[in-house]
Formats: structure tokens, sequence, C-alpha cells
């Protein structure tokens, strides 16, 4: 069995089961949970209404419903430039506190940088609780998920897992998985990152790389006598995994350090999970910096691809999965397990007993996902990679079946599409493995 090079998005959790009470961990579901924050300045008492404030402008000056991530980015772009705006005699000039691009601009409306910096804060505990909320009852078995867990021991070969999400389930699903961590003698409360360790992999495990972070890392916190040996290895910034969120979240409530700042001199928050809009200047530390290189050698080793969940936001990593074509042409097997909502016709479609007839009803209503629906740009121009057509529609056309829950392969053989989520997908677990592992035929 192959190494299967694996990204896994938001929507590959959206079908767990939950507890109640526990919030599922959808865009719309988190962009309303940080509307709701409710929160003081720690310094002057006063109301944080920022993160509202900044929605409401979206909402109304902005095309498209604002997210969380947009929302993260703007307050995150008020700290970089904030301070410059309201101190603009008095703040050092200097390159790190300094974005190059300050002299040139002003703000249509003046935040407190304070207050959004704590609200920064805020934001990413708000988050990071709502993935605990089903990654806790997952690992401890209150909520069992079998299918979930099926699907990711079944495969006999070997899994190269990039996970978007910033939970801990699938290695913890896996009886062993390499993620370039590993002890430190004298400081058992955490791991340092080890680069060789994740490149050598010298037993052949499946391996976790989480490139936007992960609720389990955080800062480190050594004792002096092991910092004397460390520092000269490790960067100020870099991240070390922990052995649960519970301990990240006592030390990162009332934590703080100066931020890292991009080329252009805008500061950003370096914290346990990346998140907003300026993600590549994100990944120069450890271990992201490394996983961002895993993922490139993964693609260039692995003719199979699997991507469940995904929604095509990164640009960085769209323009990673795009070279599929480049580098394995016909060779390639690619698996997409999306969820598109079909305008919601689902349960007419399936009552249309004809079988054709069904078939042509999908293929119509998969057409009109291009208009505002699932398939946004990124995702079309993949479609037309992976299945050798010129357009999107024509991509669309090239299925040899059309199932709303089941697989659709595309006629040159290196495209295997489901649309009813990853739930639905995983009952057909064997033919996915046998897909990946295909040969062109000749």
């Amino acid at each position: 069995m192959k190494r299967v090079t694996t990204i896994v998005g938001a929507g590959a959790v959206l079908d767990l089961d939950i507890p109640g009470g526990a919030i599922r961990p959808s865009t719309h579901n988190i962009t309303e949970s940080i509307r709701k924050i409710r929160h003081k300045n720690v310094l002057t008492g006063r109301d944080i209404v920022e993160i509202e404030e900044v929605y409401q402008i979206l909402e109304n000056e902005y095309p498209g419903s604002p997210n969380f991530e947009q929302i993260f980015h703007v307050l995150e772009m008020f700290v970089a430039y904030g301070w410059v705006w309201q101190h603009p005699t008095s703040l050092p000039k200097t390159a790190k506190m300094y974005p190059v691009f300050a002299p040139f601009t002003s703000p249509k409306w003046l935040f407190d940088a304070d207050n959004v910096d704590q609200a920064l804060r805020k934001v990413l505990l708000v988050i990071m609780d709502i993935v605990n909320g089903y990654n806790a009852p997952y690992l401890d078995g209150t909520c069992r998920n079998q299918w979930y867990r099926d699907f990711w021991r079944g495969y006999d070969g070997a899994w190269d897992i990039f996970n978007l999400n910033y939970d801990t389930t699938i290695e913890h699903t896996l009886d062993y998985c390499e993620d370039g961590f590993e002890d430190i003698p004298g400081q058992p409360e955490f791991q340092h990152f080890v680069p060789k360790k994740l490149w050598e992999n010298r037993n052949g495990y499946s391996t976790m790389s989480h490139l936007h972070g992960c609720i389990e890392f955080f800062d480190s916190r050594y004792k002096s006598e092991v910092y004397d040996k460390e520092y000269i290895k490790y960067g100020f910034n870099d991240l070390y995994k922990y052995s649960s969120y519970d301990k990240v979240r006592d030390m990162y409530i009332g934590s703080g350090k100066s931020k890292p700042s991009n080329q252009a001199g805008e500061c950003y928050v370096n914290t346990p999970i990346i998140t907003g809009l300026m993600k590549p200047d994100k990944l120069n530390i450890l271990p992201f910096a490394y996983y961002h290189n895993h993922l490139y050698n993964s693609m260039m080793r692995n003719n199979s691809l699997l991507i469940v969940g995904y929604s095509f936001g990164d640009l960085y990593i769209n323009q990673t999965l795009d070279r599929m074509e480049l580098i394995h042409g016909q060779d390639k097997r690619v698996v997409l397990i999306d969820y598109w909502g079909l305008y919601g016709t689902g349960e007419a479609i399936d009552s249309i007993e004809d079988e054709r007839s069904r078939s042509w009803e999908i293929r119509q209503m998969m057409r009109q996902e291009l208009y505002g629906g699932a398939i946004n740009d990124d995702m079309a121009v993949f479609l037309c990679r992976m299945t050798g057509m010129p357009d999107c529609r024509n991509a669309l056309d090239s299925f040899t079946s059309y199932d709303r829950r089941g697989p659709m392969v595309s006629k040159n053989g290196c495209l295997m599409l489901f649309i009813g989520g990853f739930k639905a997908a995983s009952h057909y677990q064997k033919e996915i493995y046998d897909f990946l592992n295909s040969s062109r035929k000749h």
C-alpha cells in the first residue's frame, strides 16, 4: 500500500458526534462565538467592543459575509499599525515596531490598540476552547465516532497527514504517528521539535504535520539548567508540544510576550494556532517551517492525494495542490471529499426513482455550485487540473456517474469525488483505499 498525502480541513470534523453544549466548529459557529465575546480591558476596565465593530464594518462595506479569519486579520493589522497611529511621535522608529508602509496610511476608524491586542488573545482562546469541545470527548472516548476511527485506522499503507485544524483526533487514533517531536532530557513537561526525526521517519510510520498549529502547542517553559543547553538551538518564537490542552490553556491565560514582525515590519500574533490572513508570515518558526517543507516533499514522493473537508481557502496550499498534475500527470490519484449542499435539494433528488434522471439532476445541481456555492475559484482550477478539462463546467460534466453520497470518478481516471461529506464517504473506505493505490490503465 502506498503513502498518501492527506489534507485535512475543517469539514473533516463537522460530521463528528459531539456532546451537548459543545459548539460544532463550522466557520459560521466560530464567527458567531467570537462576536459574542464580552470582555473588559484588564488595564483600563473599559469594555472591549472592537470585535463586533469590525464585524459590522465588514458586513456593511466588504463584499461577502465576514468570517472569523477576516475579523482576526483586521484586528491583527490594527495592532501592527495602531501603535503608530496612536503614538506617531513617541514610538521608537525601529523596523520591528514601525511598518514600512505606516508613513503612507492613516486609519478610517481608530480603535484602541491595547483593546484590540487583548481582543486578539480572547478570540484565540475562544477558538481553542471550541476545538477542545470536540477533541477532549473524542480522546477520552465519551464520543466514539467509530466511523472516523475506522477510516484512519483501516488503511494498511501510511498517511502523510497535513492537518489544518487544531485538534489531535487523528494522531490519537493511529497506533503510531511521527510528528517530529521528542522528549527533552531533564524536561518532562513538554517536547521539542527535531526536523530530522520527521524527515527520516525511520520506522515508516504515518506522519502528522499541524500546518496551522495545534491546541497542544505552546511556548517553552525551560528549567534553567535545561535552557542553557537548548537556547542555542531554538528560537524565541518556536513552539513546543505539551501533553494536554488543559496545560496549554492554563499557561496561555495571563501570559504575554513580544510579537514577531514580518519583512514589512508588521507585527503579528504568535500563538499555538495560526489563523487570520497572514498565515505564510507565520510559517517561519518551528515546527511550521519544516511541516511546510514536508508537504512539498510528500507531494513529490506520493502520487496519491486525499483531501478531506478543505475549502481551498489558503492560497499557498492551493498552489501546492495544483502541482499534482505537473508532478505526476496521469499517474496521479486524487480523492476529494467535501460537502456540497446542492441548494437544499437533497431529499427531492433522493426521491427520484429513475437512476438516469436522478444522476442528471445531481449533475445539474453540481453545476449550480459554481455560482456562489461550494466551488470557489481555486477549487474550480483544481477540478480542471485533476480532470484534464479546460473549464470547471466541463470538469463537472466529466464524471462517469453521479451520486449524492457515493464516489464519482472522472473519465480520465485521476479523480474520485464525494460531495456528501466525510461520514457518508467513509462508507466507501475500501473503494477509496483501492483508488488511491490504483495504477494508470494503458
